[in-house]
């Protein structure tokens, strides 16, 4: 029996990176996309709890259907895991195929990783796949890399609580150099906001930003796609900072 698969994004449900991911994961199971309207990137993991969330079946590309969700990348991970799939959870949730690398510090806000560590949280093996570049015209590369992760998550298990972070270099396939397991880096966005004035003369500001220099070593996954290699980095979101905890123990006195 084929394994069932979820596909969710945070680019929206009809991104070309989420056709490809689909594409892709049809060679080897059977396939439930669950994926926001409109973009959503950067939502991190916000869920929708104000308003309602609504669902529709909408046609894609050769005919595949997806559920299009008014709502964040979350919210389509956890409505398509306790109400989609009612009498039997997917084998395996993966994330993207996004447009953009998710590396060092701003996997806080990324909702790609959010919504595949929301399967994570819920216990299905979970991945995110990112693609270093905005506007991807071939998903190739990408597409080969999913279908050995995805192979990969379904044989072997991940230890509780982790899930796999998954960036690709923008180059043709045989010019990847190979898979590197690496760390979370240290690199981020250097943001810039632009002040400008709208039409009736009101002052608002529009975030700009590029991302900083990756880290020096190989170890970390920003440097691993500046040097051509596919980065897999383990990731969990245990935030106790556990070299300071005792101290921090010690120090504090309730007097």
């Amino acid at each position: 029996m084929k394994p069932n698969i979820l596909i969710v994004n945070d680019d929206g449900i009809q991104s070309p990176g989420i056709q490809a991911l689909a594409n892709a994961m049809e060679n080897i199971g059977s396939i439930t996309i669950v994926a926001p309207e409109q973009e959503q990137s950067a939502k991190s993991h916000s869920i929708t709890l104000n308003d309602p969330i609504r669902l529709k079946l909408v046609t894609l590309k050769r005919g595949l259907k997806g559920w299009s969700v008014k709502g964040t990348p979350v919210d389509c991970a956890k409505i398509a895991l306790k109400s989609l799939f009612k009498k039997k959870e997917p084998d395996l949730l993966i994330s993207g195929i996004n447009l953009g690398s998710n590396l060092g510090k701003n996997l806080i806000y990324s909702g790609t990783i959010s919504a595949a560590f929301e399967g994570t949280i819920l216990g299905i093996p979970s991945a995110a796949i990112s693609l270093d570049s905005f506007q991807a015209k071939d998903f190739t590369a990408a597409k080969h890399v999913s279908i050995s992760i995805a192979t990969y998550l379904l044989k072997n298990n991940l230890p509780r609580g982790t899930m796999l972070n998954v960036n690709v270099p923008y180059l043709q396939k045989n010019k990847i150099k190979g898979f590197r397991v690496t760390k979370q880096g240290k690199s981020g966005f250097i943001d810039t906001f632009e002040k400008r004035v709208d039409p009736r003369g009101e002052s608002y500001f529009w975030i700009k930003g590029e991302i900083g220099k990756p880290d020096s070593s190989i170890e970390f996954d920003g440097e691993a796609i500046s040097n051509g290699y596919v980065s897999i980095t383990p990731i969990e979101f245990d935030l106790t900072n556990k070299r300071f905890i005792n101290k921090l123990k010690k120090d504090l006195k309730y007097d």
